[in-house]
């Protein structure tokens, strides 16, 4: 199967960049007019070395590039973000971001990358622009909703965003909300639209706060018009985007997401709840706990109210109610909540309570299943087929926990099955119900797949948030990606919880033999999503 990335790449013409182009590109002249050997000039040194076959080679340059600091050095770092190997484009895409020079970061921002014709280039400059620290211009950016690629745009909105909220963004900001606030309304990808609501509201959190009383009202028929969007990401994003609003406009313009069918919409109104922290916001997470069907929503609203009130009453209202009575109208939690965040050193972080409503039944690898809807992602790259001191192949231990754990699914559970190499391989395009028949075929499926070669996970998660039935994604992993269009662990973590943001599936993770660093990635991406994280060796 072709990977989401992969079908871009041979539907652009052009896409693609051959190392061995940079040296053109860049038309160093010489430094002398007698010969100068490689060696001798670091430059030159540097832009052999991404002509070279050997992608640690072309790794190595970019960093020479990095150090250099020149602007041809910078021009040919701008083309390394093309490069066809993920560890190469990502190591360019890394050090592009921590431009400070206002002027090589205007360069990115057109010809050289967010406007270049290939898509990779544009791509990666449409990410690393939000993280400069230095002023860039707000129109620079927004030429990127103009691109027939919709996740350019996506990236460059998410740039704004970032920008604003940092006080970085400059040049005719109100012009560049008009333009946003069109794309909100009008632009054809939900993901942009999404991504254009966020940009608004930061732009709208930077204003003064007289500047805000005058906007107010626009800032407010905007969201409520979003409301009404079909897809769900934009919802997700008006239940985030209240929260630059007063407590007295923002609960009633959110009320109607509390019974959004989409999960997803109603877990993002859950934070902002909480994030508001006050009587009223209790009040409406205790009123959502008493209907809530679904198991995940309903322990992202236990763990919401345990964070509130200090106390650990789990999925009985009735105690919530309790407590709520006795709580003044002015109420304030002594300490504002704190939702678990990337930063944390623990082991597992459970995203709910368990209670008689939310136990598992199931697990996976010492993982306990606690979602009805779930995809689970298989590494089936190198470590799947190096024998173990007995002799046996880890695939076999993994076919035995998978057709343990499927065996074992309550039916009313919702499955997939993502096989992932350098290529992801669906069992099925989405969800299937956990019948026997679906079970055998699965686990039939499973244990036929001998799929070999480089792990892309990045394209794996990809896929489980496209299906807008998926809550919950359990990926069993050595931790180490290699392949796809992003490998490196700081940038895949940081693009799928930016994705997330409007889907709200926990990232669930297994790590077998994973390295420490890479543990503390996965671990950041797990608890960044409401996740758990369970760390094992093959022969367990």
């Amino acid at each position: 199967m072709v990977t989401p990335f992969l079908l871009i790449y041979l539907a652009v013409p052009g896409w693609g960049c051959n190392p061995a182009a940079a040296h053109d590109v860049l038309h160093v002249a010489p430094r002398a007019s007698s010969p100068i050997s490689p060696r001798e000039d670091p430059l030159l040194e540097a832009l052999n070395g991404l002509k070279s076959d050997s992608v640690q080679d072309r790794k190595r340059a970019v960093k020479q590039l990095a150090a250099i600091g020149s602007p041809a050095a910078w021009r040919a770092l701008f083309v390394a973000l093309g490069d066809p190997e993920s560890e190469v484009g990502d190591a360019a895409q890394q050090i592009v971001a921590r431009i400070a020079d206002a002027g090589v970061a205007a360069q990115l921002a057109g010809r050289a990358g967010l406007a270049h014709r290939e898509l990779p280039i544009r791509l990666r400059a449409a990410e690393a622009l939000g993280r400069m620290k230095c002023a860039l211009d707000v129109a620079l950016l927004l030429a990127a909703l103009d691109d027939s690629v919709p996740e350019v745009a996506h990236l460059a909105l998410w740039s704004v965003e970032r920008l604003a909220h940092s006080r970085q963004l400059c040049g005719d900001l109100e012009r560049g909300a008009v333009q946003i606030e069109h794309a909100c309304r009008s632009h054809r990808d939900g993901l942009v639209r999404a991504s254009a609501l966020l940009a608004r509201a930061a732009l709208f959190a930077k204003d003064s706060r007289e500047v805000q009383a005058l906007a107010l009202e626009d800032f407010r028929h905007l969201l409520e018009r979003c409301r009404e969007d079909r897809d769900p990401r934009v919802r997700c994003a008006v239940a985030m985007g209240a929260r630059e609003l007063p407590e007295q406009i923002a609960f009633p313009l959110t009320r109607p997401l509390g019974a959004d069918p989409n999960v997803s919409v109603r877990l993002a109104l859950i934070e902002t709840l909480e994030s508001a922290a006050c009587k009223a916001s209790a009040t409406a997470l205790i009123a959502a706990l008493e209907t809530e069907p679904l198991e995940r929503a309903r322990g992202e609203i236990v763990a919401a109210l345990q964070r509130l009130s200090g106390f650990k009453h789990r999925g009985d209202p009735r105690p919530w109610r309790d407590w709520l009575r006795d709580l003044p109208a002015d109420w304030r939690p002594t300490l504002l909540p704190s939702r678990p965040s990337s930063d944390q050193a623990s082991g597992q972080v459970a995203k709910a309570a368990p209670d008689s409503q939310t136990s598992a039944r199931a697990s996976f690898v010492g993982l306990p299943l606690v979602s009805q809807r779930i995809c689970f992602a298989i590494d089936f790259s190198g470590s799947m087929w190096t024998p173990m001191p007995d002799g046996r192949l880890p695939k076999e231990l993994v076919d035995a926990r998978l057709r343990a754990t499927l065996e074992t699914l309550p039916s009313r559970t919702e499955f997939n099955i993502v096989p992932f190499t350098n290529e992801i391989l669906p069992w099925r395009p989405k969800l299937v119900p956990a019948n026997p028949a679906n079970v055998r075929a699965a686990i039939a499926d499973f244990e036929k797949c001998q799929a070999r070669g480089r792990g892309n996970f990045f394209d794996a998660a990809i896929f489980a948030l496209d299906d807008p039935e998926v809550d919950t994604l359990v990926t069993l992993t050595d931790g180490v990606p290699t392949g796809g269009f992003h490998s490196d662990l700081e940038l895949v973590v940081a693009l799928l919880l930016e994705r997330n943001r409007f889907r709200r599936v926990a990232f669930d993770t297994v790590l077998v033999d994973a390295p420490a660093a890479s543990e503390r990635r996965f671990r950041q991406l797990s608890q960044g999503s409401g996740g758990r994280i369970v760390a094992t060796e093959k022969a367990e």
